[in-house]
């Protein structure tokens, strides 16, 4: 008997939390709307695909947080006197490769 009194006060609690929340049920209506899950689900994918965390709130605002790695590499430019930025390798333009030129003909 003290299980089903147990159970059944669990089951209240939850009902009034529910109801103390109000009719007002802002992310229930967002999710029904398919302009917000077609934009929120591309925010949500690309930040969790750069490592980012991501938090809904219930009033449909989505929170991105993470941390972005920079790199910058300075290098001695004599005629200057002075350190400049060096552009990194994933930067410079790629060459276009023109079709049927295989790996090994491409490295210079």
């Amino acid at each position: 008997m003290a299980y089903k009194n147990t159970l059944f006060a669990s089951l209240n609690t939850t009902k009034t939390a529910k109801q103390l929340a109000g009719d007002d049920d802002t992310l229930s209506e967002l999710m029904a709307n398919p302009e917000y899950l077609r934009h929120s689900s591309s925010i949500i994918n690309d930040a969790l695909k750069d490592g980012f965390d991501v938090l809904q709130l219930p009033n449909g605002d989505i929170i991105t947080t993470g941390t972005k790695i920079v790199t910058n590499t300075y290098v001695w430019d004599g005629g200057k006197a002075k350190l400049v930025k060096a552009r990194a390798a994933a930067d410079k333009p790629r060459k276009s490769r023109k079709s049927g030129e295989s790996d090994a003909d491409s490295n210079d």
